[in-house]
């Protein structure tokens, strides 16, 4: 597995999927209640399983708390997946797609569930899959001063969440249409976020959702995590181009700035320096960047139309 991609989520959407629970009988499934030692934030276990085994950890956890789910194994058809709590057969991480580690704020108070197994390839071959797990869980009082918040448009409710203890954080994203599935997203942010807001700026009734976030530092550079919600189902990345690279409007650019949905755009605004100024006391006015939301090749994306200063 040392040759998969490894990452903690970024700028990913997670569709549920089902573990191959068909194949695996009822003794081939093992359940195991998780209880770190007393004073501990994590654990690390090892294990095997065989053909279709399947291993099911159960760890209580809060609604806030962060866990962190690192995975090895030397069977390259081996993955874990973490299921919400009263789920049997869906995941919110999906180890065969999203890699070997998981990283995100967890939604809701109840029982999580870890589950290791073999893809079909392997299992129905008999093959043997050793591994370990690194699990850490810090306790839901070390991100009490994080974000919070919960929109609803069009039928689909988004419930966002981020923590607030340094300079990155994590941010997490669950949706629910009204008669589908739901689906989660996380992404290592940097700084804190200020904002989300809902929107159909393209009026294809399939909601969006812009999430602002705000670095640290005294220039207090906003940033943008947006994703619109599919008919499939899908939470897809939106992108937002490099505003350093628009000379015209990034001339006197030093951060400070804000998103805003107004009408059907997105907007940007921000004080404009001219030489010599401070960064307490900008007198170049204000600049506002105008983006409309659009579909191409490379996806969806923003698309600045307009700029203008004030």
């Amino acid at each position: 597995m040392n040759t998969r991609l490894r990452h903690t989520l970024a700028a990913c959407a997670f569709a549920l999927a089902a573990v191959p629970l068909a194949q695996a009988s009822a003794d081939e499934i093992r359940s195991q209640d998780l209880v770190f030692a007393k004073g501990a934030q994590g654990a690390k276990l090892s294990g095997e399983i065989k053909g279709y085994q399947i291993v099911d950890y159960k760890l209580r956890a809060k609604a806030g708390q962060t866990l962190t789910v690192d995975f090895k194994s030397g069977n390259r058809s081996a993955y874990f997946n973490l299921l919400p709590p009263g789920s049997n057969d869906v995941a919110i991480f999906v180890g065969s797609s999203s890699g070997d580690r998981f990283q995100g704020v967890l939604p809701t108070d109840g029982v999580y569930t870890i589950r290791v197994y073999q893809m079909r390839n392997s299992a129905r071959r008999g093959e043997l899959a050793r591994y370990t797990l690194a699990i850490a869980l810090p306790p839901a009082a070390a991100h009490t001063q994080g974000f919070r918040q919960s929109l609803d448009l069009q039928g689909t409710r988004f419930e966002v969440t981020a923590t607030d203890h340094g300079s990155l954080n994590q941010l997490s994203v669950h949706a629910q249409a009204a008669k589908g599935k739901p689906v989660a997203f996380n992404q290592e942010i940097d700084g804190k976020v200020t904002g989300a807001e809902v929107a159909d700026l393209n009026v294809d009734g399939q909601p969006e959702l812009y999430v602002y976030t705000q670095s640290a530092g005294s220039g207090s550079y906003a940033n943008l995590v947006a994703l619109t919600a599919q008919k499939d189902g899908r939470l897809v990345p939106i992108r937002l181009p490099d505003l350093a690279k628009d000379a015209k409007a990034s001339r006197g650019y030093m951060g400070h700035d804000a998103f805003a949905v107004i009408e059907n755009r997105l907007v940007r605004r921000f004080p404009v320096y001219r030489d010599g100024d401070s960064n307490a006391k900008p007198t170049g006015g204000t600049r506002q960047v105008q983006y409309r939301l659009t579909q191409g090749g490379q996806g969806w994306a923003l698309v600045s139309d307009r700029v203008v200063e004030y």
